[in-house]
């Protein structure tokens, strides 16, 4: 009998509508059952074409030993990650932490108030050696709930506070000019680069699509200095070698087009199967840049980039293109609950369909006998292929046999997709497709996103559905702009207007009008630990990033270059995860390049005099109190400052806060527009047990404020 999870659009949780086990939709009712029944929460999240999330579903969540135990003792929850990312980047934050690595399926659970303490990701059924597997944990974890609870309520607190620390975490800059930010990521990436194989670092390798496309680009950059030239070539080799071995290596279908999502080894030979939207988007776009770049310079090497690009595309708008012209979200791993069934070969497979012509097939593509493809876990021969040109100058381009093992290939299982079509990664395609000169393709997806009238999450099943997030606006917006400059006068005024009025009701929701830069959620979404400032780039390009080139192409350089400027420790922290960042800073510079340096915010405020920070005492006077009476948040402020009140009379203000976690509680604020000298806020609470009480404020004199102040206090009511 299906569960819950069949009224679902997600085709993630409706893979799971058939499961024994009794799961819920993230939302509201099945938290108020945690509560009610006194459970905890079993957090599952993942996507639908994500093979390891396909083994968990076979081996634990389809078995009823295990539904037996999670319906008797938990309250389950599914969550699709791409249609709810925030929810999913703030428990892969608790991953994290707790085991310094993340990835899907992500497995949590949950005290009834949502707050995690225990994370991790995929789990065997069984105990695996000293590993115990998912039944023994969830038994262990259902006897200590009932046995000691207030432990797990501990250790939910502590993860809270450091999820929120993590989540809020503001890096301060060490100085670097923001010129000079370009040199300092780009030492960091000759550091890590491979010159082996090309990527950068150890397997698993992920495609490096945001650092592709700022190599791509400062390769095409006049370059100054003595050693221009050879950084120059130094850059354009780790772009092209990179390239280069994602092309000819198995990460690709060089049946069928279209690319991977990553390789589990070092030499870009053996993937992970699933294709994703937005590397296609991206891989594409970097594809194009390239052939560009190289014309009339290497043109064996444009003619294999065009070749690849030409059959991601057609892969594109055969395999991913809904009926309305958006795209589809993903093609899955697996097909017969096998990973790579579909796309890989025997030695015999092979030979049938090819015939005569299978001998210089097969000594091109690296086929052997005993199979080239190895299970990943037990590092075994499958007897399997993955075609890849191991020896590039064997023969030539093999279309019509490429075209004959493609046509057999049509009569297998083919793999799922997942139909959900997300407006970040329609937005990424649209700037890819444009680049690769795709018109028509990019330009009847453009329009489907027009005609919805606004911007919403996703698509499925013909409904708009999901409150849009930075990504969403930024990638939209992005992608049209790029259109804008592609198409014909009239069409592309029409897009740069739409794209603008998106950018502009981005930084109305968005935007963080204090420090610079925009949260990845807006008030419409759940606030769960803080809102995020998203500055390093994930598999996709940091929001932030993407909305700083909209900005730019808009004519908006000020908050562009604040937006960069607020993330700026973040760059030279982590100069490899926020390459997308970099790259919005190479398009600003370009834009403006005799502004560049002036308009440094270090140098414009050395004209001027800063007030010295005042010392402002905030104290609470009890960490212990009885129900029904008030711990007291006292603020001793000295004279000639004074802080914002709770209802500021201008918007730009930043109002004084008090914010009660884990309990209710009743919050009394004074009256007035300012509080000066000693305040008082009285906090009544209504619950018992632990809490923790945020304050923040905004110290001020007659003509000006400084950055916000946070404190906590943490106690008990008894």
């Amino acid at each position: 009998m299906p569960n819950r999870l069949a009224a679902s659009r997600s085709p993630y949780l409706r893979q799971h509508a058939e499961n024994p086990v009794d799961w819920y939709p993230w939302g509201e009712e099945a938290f108020f059952r945690a509560k009610l029944e006194q459970k905890p929460v079993f957090l599952s999240v993942g996507y639908s074409s994500c093979h390891w999330c396909h083994v968990m579903a076979h081996e634990s969540f389809e078995d009823e030993e295990v539904a037996t135990v999670l319906n008797a003792y938990f309250i389950c929850i599914k969550v699709d990650r791409e249609e709810l990312p925030d929810i999913d980047d703030a428990y892969m934050t608790a991953v994290q932490l707790s085991s310094g690595r993340g990835g899907w399926p992500m497995s949590v659970f949950l005290t009834p108030e949502k707050k995690p303490f225990f994370a991790a990701t995929y789990f065997p059924k069984d105990d695996r050696e000293q590993y115990p597997g998912f039944l023994t944990i969830l038994r262990q974890i259902a006897q200590g709930w009932r046995a000691s609870r207030n432990e797990f309520e501990k250790v939910a607190g502590e993860f809270v506070m450091a999820i929120r620390g993590a989540r809020e975490r503001q890096v301060p800059s060490k100085g670097v000019p923001m010129p000079e930010l370009i040199s300092y990521c780009l030492r960091a990436q000759m550091e890590d680069f491979d010159p082996d194989f090309g990527g950068f670092g150890e397997a698993p390798k992920f495609p490096p699509h945001t650092a592709l496309e700022l190599l791509l680009n400062l390769s095409a950059t006049d370059l100054e200095g003595p050693e221009a030239e050879t950084i120059r070539v130094a850059i354009e080799r780790m772009a092209i070698q990179t390239l280069d071995a994602m092309i000819l290596g198995g990460l690709r279908d060089h049946i069928g087009g279209g690319f991977h999502r990553y390789s589990t080894d070092r030499i870009w030979l053996l993937p992970h199967f699933e294709k994703m939207l937005y590397d296609n988007a991206l891989m594409i776009a970097n594809l194009a840049i390239a052939a560009h770049h190289l014309r009339g310079r290497d043109d064996q090497r444009v003619a294999l980039y065009r070749d690849a690009l030409a059959e991601a595309v057609a892969w594109v708008e055969r395999e991913m293109t809904a009926e309305n012209g958006m795209f589809c979200a993903a093609q899955d791993a697996d097909t017969e609950g096998e990973e790579g069934r579909y796309y890989t070969w025997t030695y015999e497979e092979v030979q049938a369909a090819l015939g005569s012509r299978a001998g210089d097939f097969i000594a091109a593509f690296g086929i052997q006998e005993g199979g080239n493809f190895m299970d990943e876990a037990t590092k075994e021969p499958t007897g399997r292929n993955i075609p890849y040109r191991g020896d590039p100058e064997h023969g030539g381009d093999f279309v019509s046999e490429r075209a004959a093992l493609l046509a057999a290939r049509e009569s297998r299982v083919k793999p799922g997709r997942d139909e959900k079509c997300l407006a970040a990664w329609n937005g990424l395609m649209i700037y890819g497709l444009t680049l690769a000169g795709a018109i028509p393709l990019a330009q009847r997806c453009a329009e489907a996103w027009i005609a919805l009238g606004e911007v919403k999450r996703s698509v499925v099943d013909g409904e708009a559905e999901g409150e849009p997030y930075l990504d969403d606006f930024a990638a939209l917006a992005l992608g049209l702009l790029t259109l804008a400059d592609a198409v014909d006068d009239a069409a592309g005024k029409r897009y740069r207007t739409v794209a603008a009025k998106w950018v502009e009701e981005a930084k109305s929701r968005f935007h963080d009008d204090l420090r610079g830069g925009f949260f990845l959620t807006s008030n419409e979404h759940e606030s769960l630990f803080g809102r995020q400032r998203p500055a390093t780039d994930t598999p996709v390009p940091s929001a932030n990033a993407l909305m700083a080139r909209c900005l730019v192409r808009l004519g908006d350089r000020e908050t562009a270059a604040r937006t960069i400027e607020a993330l700026k420790g973040w760059i030279e922290t982590v100069p490899t995860a926020t390459e997308a960042l970099v790259l919005a800073l190479l398009e600003l510079m370009e834009t403006q390049p005799e502004q560049a340096e002036s308009t440094e915010p270090e140098q414009e405020a050395q004209g001027a005099p800063q007030a010295a920070a005042p010392e402002i005492k905030v104290s609470m006077d009890r960490r212990e109190i009885p129900l029904g009476e008030a711990g007291v948040i006292r603020f001793d402020i000295p004279a000639g400052w004074h802080l914002n009140s709770n209802s500021p009379p201008a918007r730009w203000l930043i109002p004084t806060t008090v914010e009660v976690e884990g309990l209710k509680a009743q919050i009394e604020f004074p009256g007035g527009d300012q509080y000066e000298g000693t305040v008082e806020i009285p906090v009544i609470f209504q619950s018992k047990g632990e809490f923790e009480v945020r304050v923040r404020w905004q110290a001020c004199t007659d003509t000006e404020c400084l950055e916000p102040v946070e404190k906590r206090f943490d106690g008990v009511v008894l």
